[in-house]
């Protein structure tokens, strides 16, 4: 039997761990851990064998804006994915979220929502006492958006990340990309004068709510290694 089947015969008993009789899920962990111990398969080898990846192609500039960004991570966080953005001349940037099971595909829908949500709520932000000065409305427009994000990334601050996945995910990325550069884009500075921009920012994300998501792969009991 090769590792893939093995992982899958392990994966399979772990789902059926979850069962809510408490005598079926015993002998399914109890299985799951005998056969990782006799083929020497780690908990890493398996989130690895699970690991999954998901893209949106958002945006038209080659260094996408702070915002877009900030974004791609916040929603990365609530799944427990990596984002990668992959940058091309003369195609949308392309940010790739890396995860666990369905992880990347939901994250990469909700980033493409949010994206388009943010996007269309900058675009229509007119400022008070708008100026002749297009830079100018512009920051402002940015100070709008990142009030939005900080709206939304306050509501997140409370997950818990799942350390396992993310070695793995780690791990992961390092063998299938190898060295990554980090992208960063400096945000706008804010002062009192943008008061009424960031209440507004901050007003037009609270109907934005996001969920953390858990997976239930490895149940406490086996991560502990305790035997039933």
């Amino acid at each position: 039997m090769d590792q893939q089947k093995i992982i899958d015969k392990i994966s399979k008993c772990l789902r059926l761990s979850e069962s809510c009789n408490p005598n079926e899920a015993a002998a399914a962990l109890r299985q799951a851990r005998l056969l990782m111990d006799k083929h020497n398969i780690s908990e890493m080898d398996i989130r690895a064998a699970h690991m999954d990846e998901s893209s949106a192609e958002q945006g038209l500039h080659f260094n996408p804006p702070f915002w877009a960004l900030a974004l791609s991570d916040i929603v990365a966080k609530c799944f427990d994915c990596r984002v990668l953005i992959a940058r091309r001349y003369g195609k949308q940037p392309e940010y790739r979220f890396i995860g666990l099971d369905c992880a990347p595909s939901i994250a990469s829908y909700t980033f493409t929502v949010l994206y388009r949500k943010l996007d269309q709520a900058r675009s229509t932000f007119t400022p008070e006492q708008e100026t002749r000065d297009e830079a100018e409305n512009n920051r402002r427009k940015d100070v709008f958006a990142q009030a939005w994000l900080f709206r939304v990334a306050s509501k997140v601050k409370e997950f818990v990340a799942d350390e396992i996945v993310r070695k793995a995910v780690d791990e992961y990325v390092r063998d299938v990309y190898g060295n990554t550069e980090a992208l960063i884009q400096d945000p706008v500075e804010t002062g009192n004068k943008d008061y009424k921009d960031i209440l507004s920012g901050m007003r037009a994300a609270e109907e934005v709510e996001l969920y953390h998501s858990m997976s239930s792969l490895f149940p406490q009991a086996l991560l502990m290694k305790s035997v039933i």
